[in-house]
């Protein structure tokens, strides 16, 4: 089952978070979007397995790009157990969805470039016209990606909120 997350879900956010990640920065990186108001709205949700224990989570917020409405896709977590059963990829169908049915045009993300193609993504969103919001070094090009939702002609800068603007966000 898969809902969107709410106030009350955030210990069970950051325990999936620190629990596929093994550490605490990504978890540090949610609460800090979800505290930020550059990134509202936001886009939470959270996967669960049949006895309803939290597996899985996406965070979406607010990005800007000139002449459309656009999300930033991170992180996407899953606990290891649920590796390889397609836990994100039904994590990410549910959010485009959802930001599709109200609008949003575009979606980026900055991941494995062999994994976001899989639910649409385009590698190379500069080539595209989507510069990053901070330079990311050349051989990450591929891992900088953009869904286009509705067929949108809208490109240029990419700029995203406070908490995941800084340049370490994007130097892999």
């Amino acid at each position: 089952m898969i809902r969107q997350a709410t106030d009350a879900d955030l210990k069970a956010i950051l325990t999936v978070q620190r629990n596929a990640f093994g550490e605490e920065d990504e978890a540090e990186l949610v609460r800090k979007i979800l505290d930020d108001a550059s990134a509202q709205p936001t886009l939470s949700l959270l996967a669960f397995d049949d006895d309803g224990l939290p597996i899985g989570h996406i965070l979406f917020s607010k990005a800007h790009v000139d002449g459309a409405s656009a999300f930033l896709l991170a992180p996407l977590a899953v606990i290891p157990e649920y590796h390889y059963k397609g836990t994100g990829q039904r994590l990410m169908k549910e959010g485009l969805k959802l930001l599709k049915e109200n609008g949003t045009d575009l979606v980026f993300v900055l991941g494995p470039p062999d994994y976001y193609p899989r639910a649409g993504f385009k590698n190379n969103a500069k080539k595209l016209g989507f510069a990053p919001p901070n330079p990311i070094p050349r051989q990450y090009d591929d891992a900088w990606m953009v869904i286009n939702l509705t067929g949108t002609q809208a490109t240029g800068q990419v700029r995203v909120c406070d908490a995941i603007s800084a340049q370490e966000y994007w130097s892999a």
